[in-house]
């Protein structure tokens, strides 16, 4: 009996040992990533151009969304410009899609006499035909840049009341020349913020406004005037450190000039060897400048002054800085830095929607000779410098 039951729980077990075998699940999942990738983005600078030469579009300037083709595309492209022809040029920068540092460089490859004509001649001009850069077109031509953000970005106008922002202003570049639009010790040009690359994903106006003005004669017929344009972008992401190559600041600058007083009308300048150029970094703390003058008076303190209209020009105005001419009649490398604590131009200035004017006057002359802001006190317009009909716009940041 005992032996019958033992062999039975023998097969009981086997039989119980085999079904435990056959049922074990044990508990899983699968969970599967395919087609994994790396694809590279892209920056893909394009750039539209929209010109006008007096008034009327230029057909072959103007162009939509592009890649620039070297030799074909050009900005200007004029072969017979004359004393009094302006010209604007509004290009846009299309960064796809990445964000990128920005920069812009002016190469002049020519600035030739070409013939020197008799009238040339007779204006002075020394013909030099082993040099393609003896000509004036370049140092008499006069061109302004501005970020073009303001209320309507594009509309082929300068308009500061606005908001737009003038880059630069002076003659034409006769020397390689680069800007930074944005990089890491340049603010950026369109926003006015610092560490602020370009949006990848936004269009970016500059305007270019050129002009020969009706002042200039004979001295720069049959002249050329060539330069090459280009812009560059590099990514931001991952390099925080990026410097434009042999960046030039942005600076401003405005040529003062004598004038011919003309009532109820602008003033005629007076093309002759008198005149001052200004120089200062734009927009800031303190209105940082340097002053070349030549063609005064002997041994005399001049007033650098805001000249707020209407008379006597304190309104409210401003002292910016006082030179002395040397025994020559010049001013050379005159540097300063005030703290001005208003925006040119200020209310209740009668050129407000324009900009302010900047004239060089005699000190004698300016708030009875004593160097602060005051009224002119005397008018003596042949002994002074103005403004040229420019009129120019800072924004004094800690005011």
């Amino acid at each position: 009996m005992n032996k019958r039951i033992l062999i039975s729980l023998s097969v009981i077990g086997a039989v119980a040992a085999i079904a435990i075998g056959g049922t074990i699940a044990y508990f899983s999942d699968t969970e599967t990533s395919t087609g994994n990738t790396f694809t590279a983005g892209a920056i893909d600078l394009k750039i539209d151009s929209n010109a006008t030469y007096n008034g009327v579009q230029v057909q072959n300037a103007t162009w939509g969304l592009k890649d620039l083709v070297p030799t074909a595309d050009k900005f200007f492209n004029f072969s017979d410009v004359k004393p009094g022809d302006v010209g604007e040029n509004t290009i846009s920068l299309h960064v796809d899609n990445n964000d990128a540092w920005a920069c812009v460089s002016v190469i002049p490859t020519k600035n030739d006499d070409v013939s020197s004509n008799e009238p040339e001649l007779e204006a002075g001009d020394t013909p030099n035909t082993d040099s393609i850069y003896d000509g004036e077109l370049a140092q008499n031509m006069r061109f302004k840049i501005w970020a073009d953000v303001g209320d309507e970005p594009g509309d082929n106008k300068y308009d500061p009341g606005s908001g737009d922002r003038l880059l630069t202003e002076g003659n034409g570049p006769i020397t390689p020349t680069t800007w930074a639009l944005v990089d890491s010790l340049n603010a950026n040009v369109f926003t006015g913020i610092s560490n602020d690359p370009l949006d990848g994903s936004q269009p970016y106006y500059l305007g270019v406004e050129w002009s020969l003005p009706s002042t200039v004669g004979n001295i720069v017929q049959t002249d050329n005037y060539q330069a090459d344009v280009s812009f560059y972008v590099e990514q931001s992401r991952n390099n925080q450190n990026f410097i434009c190559p042999n960046a030039t600041p942005i600076q401003n600058t405005l040529r003062l000039e004598n004038e011919t007083i003309v009532e109820d009308g602008p003033w005629i300048v007076i093309n002759d060897d008198t005149y001052a150029d200004l120089t200062w970094t734009g927009d800031g703390q303190t209105f940082n400048y340097t002053l070349n003058a030549q063609g005064l008076a002997a041994n005399t303190d001049y007033s650098l002054i805001y000249y707020a209209d209407g008379w006597p020009g304190n309104n409210p105005g401003a002292y910016i800085g006082e030179h002395t001419t040397n025994a020559s009649g010049t001013i050379i490398g005159g540097i300063g830095n005030p703290d001005l604590g208003i925006d040119l131009p200020t209310s209740p200035d009668g050129n407000i929607s324009i900009g302010a004017k900047i004239w060089l006057v005699l000190s004698s002359d300016y708030n009875n000779g004593t160097p602060s802001t005051g009224p002119m006190t005397a008018w003596n317009p042949s002994q002074y410098l103005f403004e040229g009909n420019v009129y120019i716009n800072y924004e004094d940041t800690d005011d």
